[in-house]
């Protein structure tokens, strides 16, 4: 089934229309009995506390590990940057699972997130895990996002949900820079099976773009409303979770696979694509409270269908390589791009988290993606930054 533009594409400011959305969403609520507005119901491990995560940046930035270091294991628990992260990050959450007008009870727990941030990134030791050669580049960056923080505090006691947005968007990605600025160069804090030599494979982060054009040179309508004759998307690849998968794909678009290729199939869900690539990728599974990937199992088929996901396909654009359903280890260069309808693949527990691999999300015009059609084409994909982590294991 073709898919139709979404209606959401309309608008000419996203950050507006998620406040138009946030009202309209409150003034519902405020007829339901005060009870029921005094807690988000706990999920299943859905994201952030109870709160479910269901952005592409949000994913992308509460995943880093930035408490990596060669040869110890990931350890999020004590990640004080991803502290200050999920400080932040909850300021979003809040605002768009529980509402804010009228609920004064709401800011304040915001404004306790901000200063949780503030302290963190105020401590004498917030940058002793960035390089030396890095210090400079951090203190500055640091600067930058304590005047951030602060220009979402005073958003936040004005009670103004327009510019609480855009502050805690920025304050958000200048603390993920920061925290990016801390991770080893060209590697991962684990090691992986010795099956994977001669397999390339991604050591870090790394960015593609696409552009997909209309066949009938029909314009596209972006996420900002503007109108374009191609969609340009940005893809961040996750190889800290799915180096294999992540290395194989960085592979393919450097040389040249995805560029000129039809779009194969649309509908509700899915935008495929289908490639010829001789090399088979094993299903590669990061739960989230592992520290390394584990490979050839379903969740189901190793009994851990309960568990969530470090990268999870729970966002529009997440990115997920095809696997033939009788043989997980059968990914060769057929990937999807996940319409992501919390309607249609609930959060937390759904059939694509463990038995797909999600190796990254689109965190440009993902809202766009409604509107490719089956027989468009991927003009143009290029790797643009994090080709230096691609390598091949010895």
């Amino acid at each position: 089934m073709t898919s139709s533009t979404s209606s959401s594409s309309k608008s000419s400011n996203p950050l507006l229309s998620t406040v138009a959305a946030l009202t309209l969403l409150t003034n519902t609520l405020t007829v339901l009995p005060q009870t029921s507005l005094a807690a988000v119901a706990p999920l299943a491990d859905v994201g952030l506390r109870e709160f479910l995560v269901k952005d592409s940046s949000q994913h992308i930035r509460l995943s880093l590990p930035s408490s990596m270091k060669p040869g110890t294991p990931i350890d999020l628990v004590n990640d004080e940057g991803r502290k200050a992260q999920e400080a932040v990050e909850l300021v979003r959450l809040r605002l768009e699972q529980v509402g804010f007008a009228g609920k004064p009870q709401v800011w304040n727990a915001c404004l306790k997130e901000v200063n949780t941030a503030n302290s963190i990134l105020s401590s004498s030791n917030f940058l002793n895990t960035v390089p030396a050669n890095q210090q400079k580049k951090a203190k500055g960056m640091l600067e930058e996002a304590d005047k951030e923080l602060e220009n979402l505090r005073d958003s936040i006691r004005n009670q103004d949900p327009t510019s609480t947005l855009q502050y805690q968007d920025s304050a958000a990605q200048k603390i993920y820079s920061i925290r990016l600025l801390s991770m080893p160069p060209q590697t991962l804090p684990y090691t992986l099976p010795s099956e994977f030599s001669g397999y390339p494979i991604l050591q870090g982060l790394a960015t593609v773009s696409m552009e997909i054009t209309h066949p009938s040179n029909s314009p596209f309508t972006l996420s900002d409303g503007a109108k374009s004759p191609t969609l340009p998307l940005t893809l961040t690849i996750d190889g800290y979770r799915s180096p294999v998968t992540s290395g194989n794909f960085l592979s393919l678009v450097k040389s040249g696979v995805y560029t000129n290729i039809k779009i194969t199939d649309t509908n509700d869900l899915f935008v495929n694509t289908s490639v010829k690539s001789d090399k088979k990728i094993p299903l590669e599974l990061f739960y989230k409270k592992d520290t390394k990937p584990t490979y050839h199992y379903s969740s189901d088929d190793d009994l851990r269908a309960t568990e969530a996901f470090a990268d999870p396909f729970q966002a529009k654009g997440a990115l997920g390589m095809i696997h033939d359903p009788e043989d997980v280890d059968s990914g060769k260069g057929d990937f999807f791009f996940l319409k992501w309808d919390q309607g249609l693949v609930a959060p937390g527990r759904n059939t694509l988290d463990g038995s797909s691999t999600c190796f990254g999300y689109v965190t440009r015009n993902q809202e766009s993606l409604e509107q490719i059609r089956m027989g468009d084409v991927i003009s143009k994909a290029v790797v643009v930054e994090g080709l230096e982590n691609l390598s091949v294991k010895k």
